[in-house]
């Protein structure tokens, strides 16, 4: 399959890219752009739209964990299975509330909005008051996740890129920080305690993430970005940044989900299915980056898969539609 995706891939590449005017000076982003309309026309040949091919929807929605989870459920027996998961119920909660955003600017209460609107389901929040809430409201100031010796994490590499985070608050802290760090019984790696932005305001943070998030957007549309950066490239930074905040108690990843799913549309990009990635805290910038154009790849190739089923007409579970 592998082999003939290259083919098809390659083949296609002769067809002429249909580029956005946003886009037209990202090579990465217009190239991969081109590509998924395409790949969107002929689906459409067969009364097919591309987003509700089930290995693709499914795993944006749900993530990594819960796809592969309940794989023959969701695939063979899609209905009753989506009816009962609560990751594509917040899924959906979230598109339709980024349907209704500002196509221009967001507020800070769009996040909060979005944040409630996501668990707005009974039962899905532990304490349905703290909806919309940051987590220094709740008197959460300093949330940890603790890291020992028994995890599988590859720890020098992390404690390497915990010890001067790149990504700092507006005091010039790092938005992580190590602490009561000991050595393991192996003397090769250690236990630590990873600790979030603990400084004077997770809002100011989020104000920051926030008027950058607008600013950056804007200036994409109006090919009058003053960084050196790719649409691409600035997304997967955002993600980082916004989860390394962590303004929430709970929901930071779905939140910032949506919030990419509201900036691929307005920038007309590729859909970016992020939660089936590692998470981007624990990797450097370069590494993150490159496990974004690799997804966005493997997407492709999955569509491109796809198709070729439906041209021949043998069609698997996942290349179906919803």
């Amino acid at each position: 399959m592998q082999i003939l995706i290259l083919f098809l891939t390659l083949c296609s590449s002769s067809w002429a890219i249909a580029c956005s005017d946003i886009l037209v000076n990202y090579p990465v982003e217009c190239k991969a752009q081109g590509r998924y309309q395409r790949l969107s026309k002929e689906f459409n040949n067969y009364s097919i739209k591309i987003d509700n091919l089930k290995g693709y929807k499914i795993l944006k929605a749900v993530g990594k964990t819960s796809y592969y989870a309940l794989k023959n459920d969701f695939l063979n027996n899609t209905d009753a299975t989506l009816l009962k998961s609560r990751d594509w119920q917040m899924w959906n909660n979230g598109q339709n509330f980024i349907a209704e955003m500002s196509p221009v600017l967001l507020d800070f209460s769009d996040i909060t909005k979005l944040h409630k609107k996501l668990f707005a389901e009974k039962g899905f929040f532990n304490n349905p008051t703290d909806l919309g809430k940051l987590r220094t409201n709740n008197a959460e100031t300093n949330p940890k996740i603790i890291i020992s010796c028994n995890d599988n994490f590859f720890k020098e590499k992390i404690f390497n890129l915990f010890t001067d985070y790149d990504l700092k608050s507006a005091e010039g802290y790092s938005l992580l920080t190590l602490d009561n760090i000991k050595v393991c019984d192996d003397k090769k790696l250690s236990s630590f305690e990873l600790y979030f932005y603990k400084g004077a305001s997770v809002k100011t943070e989020l104000v920051r993430w926030l008027n950058d998030f607008n600013d950056m957007l804007t200036r994409f549309e109006k090919n009058d970005s003053i960084e050196e950066i790719t649409p691409f490239n600035y997304l997967t930074d955002m993600r980082r940044w916004f989860l390394a905040i962590s303004p929430f108690s709970y929901g930071n990843d779905e939140v910032a989900s949506a919030l990419i799913d509201y900036a691929t549309k307005r920038l007309q990009l590729v859909p970016i299915s992020f939660r089936e990635l590692s998470d981007p805290i624990y990797l450097s910038v370069e590494e993150n980056r490159l496990n974004t154009d690799n997804k966005i790849q493997q997407t492709l190739d999955f569509f491109e898969g796809c198709l070729y089923e439906r041209k021949t007409n043998l069609i698997s579970n996942e290349c179906n539609s919803i």
